[in-house]
């Protein structure tokens, strides 16, 4: 993953607990402190960090995650991509829906980006169905908490279900999504 993703995950902790906390993290994860980021670094150096901070925090991963996603969506995509974002929709729908577009605009300043794909259905009035495909495993909570993030951010508040895991049948996890009060 690239260095920005890392380089968020170290503003989130040092916002929560600490810049000390932030330097126990790095030295169990047995990484750096801090992360250029256009740099691509190794997954597992960002699994490493998650499950540092998990321990370190005593969080469960799962958690952390989750407020990762909601942190990314309400400060990190705003603050580093406002003019794609703005671009991409003026509501969860819309963002949602083009999300796919939005990463191939981000690819051409990541040229090594493996972004995951989303497709959106709408299932009902207020009610989309999210299938959500990555290459990388176990991301499921920080896209709970990306799609409740995506909520806070339009104003309308989003209760997320991860529904189903990818499967055979299925090579995607699902996610129900209710939009509003």
């Amino acid at each position: 993953m690239y260095g920005l993703i890392n380089e968020a995950m170290r503003r989130l902790v040092t916002e929560v607990a600490g810049a000390d906390a932030w330097s126990r993290i790095a030295r169990r994860a047995d990484t750096v402190e801090t992360f250029a980021a256009l740099h691509y670094y190794q997954d597992a150096d960002t699994y490493a960090l998650v499950a540092a901070a998990s321990a370190e925090l005593d969080v469960a991963q799962d958690e952390l995650l989750r407020q990762f996603g909601t942190y990314w969506s309400n400060r990190v995509g705003p603050e580093n991509y406002a003019d794609i974002l703005g671009a991409t929709g003026t509501s969860v729908y819309s963002v949602l829906h083009n999300l796919d577009l939005m990463h191939a605009r981000i690819q051409s300043l990541y040229p090594d980006l493996r972004p995951p794909s989303f497709a959106v259905l709408e299932i009902g009035p207020g009610k989309l169905e999210v299938h959500y495909t990555s290459v990388r495993v176990g991301l499921a909570p920080f896209v709970v908490g990306l799609l409740e993030g995506l909520g806070q951010l339009y104003g309308t508040p989003a209760t997320v279900t991860h529904v189903a895991p990818p499967s055979a049948a299925a090579p995607y996890d699902v996610f129900h999504v209710a939009l509003g009060g």
